[in-house]
C-alpha cells in the first residue's frame, strides 16, 4: 500500500483529497472555459451566417447565363462565401460549447456526441461548398465574361458544371451539418432540462426541415420550390436558434453553471 509523510497509509480520504478533487477541479474549470468560447462562437457564427445569407446576391433559377453573369458581377461574391464560412466554423464551435453545458453521460450524452461528429463532418462539406460557389464558382464566371466566341459557350458549360456539383454538394451539407446534429442536439437540450424544452423542440424541427431540404436536393438533382423554402427556413431557424442558445450559455458560464460529470 503507497506511503505519505510519517508512514501513514494513503487512504481513500487522502486520495480524494490530491487526485480526484484537483482532477475533478480542473475538469470543470475546462468546462467552463468551453462553455464560454462555444457561447461567443455560437454568437459569432449566427451572426455571420446571418449577414452572409441576407447579403447572398439571388441567382435566378432555370437560366445558366444569368446565374454566370450574376456571380461575375458580383463585387462582394467571395468575401461574402468567406464570412459564411467563419460563420460556419463559429457554430460548431458553438456546439463544442454546447455539449459542455449539457450533461456528458446518458443518452443525452450520446446525442450530443453524434451530433458533434455529424457537424464536425457537415462542417467540411460546407466548407467545401462554399469555396467552390464563394471563389472556383466567381473564378469561372469571370472566366465567361471575359470569354468570346465558341469559348464563351464552353466556359458556360464549365460554370453549370461547377454549380450542379455545387448543388450535390449543398444538398449533403443540409443534411450533416443543419439536418442530424440540430436533430441530436434538440433532442438533447429537450431531455437535459438546463435550458427551455422547447428551445430543443424547435432545434428538432428545423433540423427535420433541413434534412428533408437536403434528401428534396439529392433525389431530384435541381432547385425545386420545396427545397427552396425549406433551405430558407431551415438556416434561418437554426442562426436565430444558435444567437439565442449562445445568449445563455454565455450566462450559465459567468455564473459558473456548467455540466458536471461524476467522477
Amino acid at each position: 500500500m503507497p506511503l505519505v509523510d510519517g508512514g501513514r497509509s494513503e487512504g481513500p480520504a487522502a486520495l480524494e483529497t490530491t487526485i480526484i478533487r484537483p482532477t475533478r477541479a480542473a475538469s470543470d474549470q475546462e468546462s467552463r472555459w468551453l462553455v464560454r468560447i462555444g457561447s461567443i462562437g455560437a454568437i459569432l457564427g449566427a451572426a455571420a451566417a446571418g449577414v452572409g445569407n441576407v447579403l447572398h446576391p439571388v441567382t435566378p433559377r432555370d437560366d445558366d447565363h444569368g446565374v454566370a453573369h450574376v456571380i461575375a458581377s458580383s463585387d462582394w461574391w467571395t468575401l461574402i462565401h468567406l464570412i459564411i464560412i467563419g460563420g460556419l466554423v463559429s457554430m460548431l464551435l458553438g456546439l463544442v460549447g454546447l455539449r459542455h453545458a449539457l450533461s456528458r453521460d446518458g443518452l443525452v450524452g450520446a446525442l450530443t456526441r453524434i451530433g458533434l461528429l455529424a457537424a464536425a463532418i457537415g462542417t467540411v462539406m460546407g466548407v467545401v461548398t462554399l469555396i467552390l460557389d464563394g471563389v472556383a464558382a466567381k473564378q469561372l464566371a469571370e472566366a465567361w465574361e471575359a470569354a468570346t466566341g465558341s469559348e464563351k459557350e464552353m466556359a458556360l458549360r464549365i460554370v453549370t458544371a461547377n454549380e450542379t456539383m455545387n448543388f450535390a454538394l449543398a444538398g449533403m451539407f443540409n443534411v450533416t451539418f443543419a439536418g442530424f446534429p440540430f436533430i441530436a442536439f434538440g433532442l438533447a437540450v429537450a431531455r437535459a432540462g438546463r435550458f427551455p424544452a422547447w428551445l430543443g423542440w424547435l432545434a428538432l424541427a428545423a433540423g427535420v426541415g433541413s434534412l428533408a431540404a437536403g434528401l428534396t436536393q439529392a433525389l431530384t438533382g435541381r432547385p425545386t420550390v420545396a427545397s427552396l423554402i425549406l433551405t430558407i427556413i431551415g438556416p434561418t431557424v437554426i442562426a436565430l436558434w444558435m444567437l439565442v442558445i449562445g445568449v445563455l450559455m454565455y450566462r450559465r458560464s459567468t455564473r459558473g453553471e456548467f455540466a458536471h460529470d461524476p467522477a
